[in-house]
């Protein structure tokens, strides 16, 4: 959204709804913020309410064209879709079982979310849509019946200043004496803020089996320090696994590692496994990503077909360290394209097609 903000008042006036302050000098000084206001509530419970607010506020004031993120985004606007809840629903309820499934079904939030897309996206109250990728787009149609000519489709992109290949002189030897990581040892790193989804466990028990035992492994992220650190233990990885928590500056973590790996069991796109290429890092990812259409098998890094594989998952993070020798530059300019200087000038495009169409 900030990215967004800040490439579009390059070129119109521009006025930024959301619940929160943008931080100092996030944002151009010409932006105009206007704040939701409210409470936020747990599980989802205020989105509707803030949705409401969110209507009332549009409603008040005459815009060109309204663009909005999610089923939260009012009427009649251009929606960029991050992906499709019933997707992952239908996904997490068939791999979880036992308690997760149970409590899967009890969240509020699902279900919240889950009517809130079928009022949205059945109903057709936008304007255009923007699929995040083709797979997006495929599952708007499937659960909800929009039609492909209404959506474009579009991924989201990385800041060039932030993700590039200088971030391991940068950063690389006083992060690993941070840590207590020796200069010589491979380094995989994993970023995410949910550990389940995004394959966190196999990987570690993937590092176990692991033939070179003096590698580390780097895990960033709004994650639960003890209980990775407790199950890194059971698995005989004392001292190789160091959880850094969440962080506003993880671009610097990408300059601590050889690697990055994310065998998620879903992911509409994935922009961390562009950030890992970005910063010129080989990745080991899964088929289901995304973003796993920028990845070219033995070029940038692997890809798995099975995220709960650790068998697999291990062989792949062989392959990233003793597989070919990576070549960081080529590895960077081959997501160029997801810059997003290149990326928000096709948003643009089709915010303006859509404003002329109004």
């Amino acid at each position: 959204m900030m990215e967004a903000a800040k490439h579009l008042y390059g070129s119109c006036e521009v006025s930024l709804l959301a619940k929160s302050f943008p931080r100092p000098g996030q944002l151009p000084g010409g932006v105009q913020f206007l704040p939701l206001g409210g409470i936020s509530l747990p599980l989802g419970i205020g989105l509707q309410q803030e949705k409401k607010r969110t209507q009332k506020i549009v409603d008040s004031r005459h815009w060109d064209v309204v663009a909005g993120f999610g089923v939260q985004a009012p009427q009649d606007s251009v929606v960029w879709v991050q992906s499709v809840h019933a997707a992952w629903w239908e996904r997490a309820r068939s791999s979880r079982k036992g308690w997760r499934r149970l409590l899967q079904g009890l969240n509020p939030f699902h279900r919240i979310v889950l009517g809130m897309e079928e009022d949205f996206f059945r109903q057709r109250r936008f304007r255009r849509l923007i699929a995040l990728t083709p797979d997006v787009r495929a599952d708007l149609q499937r659960y909800y019946g929009v039609e492909p000519g209404v959506v474009d489709v579009l991924p989201n992109g990385f800041g060039a200043t932030e993700f590039h290949t200088g971030l391991q002189g940068l950063h690389r030897s006083t992060l690993r004496h941070l840590l207590r990581i020796p200069e010589e040892a491979w380094v995989v790193l994993f970023v995410a803020n949910e550990w389940e989804r995004k394959g966190l466990l196999p990987l570690l028990e993937a590092m176990a089996l692991f033939k070179e035992k003096g590698a580390h492994m780097v895990v960033a992220g709004c994650l639960p320090r003890a209980f990775i650190e407790n199950h890194a233990a059971r698995l005989g990885l004392q001292g190789r696994v160091h959880v850094v928590g969440p962080t506003g500056r993880v671009n610097r973590w990408f300059g601590i590692a050889d690697a990055f790996a994310l065998p998620t069991a879903y992911e509409a796109w994935g922009m961390v496994i562009i950030e890992a290429l970005a910063a010129g890092l080989p990745a080991l990812t899964t088929r289901s990503a995304g973003a796993a259409v920028a990845i070219r098998e033995g070029c940038s890094g692997y890809l798995l077909e099975d995220p709960f594989d650790v068998r697999e998952i291990s062989v792949g993070l062989q392959k990233l360290r003793r597989g070919v020798e990576w070549k960081a530059k080529e590895i960077s300019e081959s997501v160029s394209e997801y810059e997003w200087a290149k990326i928000l000038q096709v948003y643009e495009r089709i915010l303006r097609a859509t404003a002329r169409n109004r």
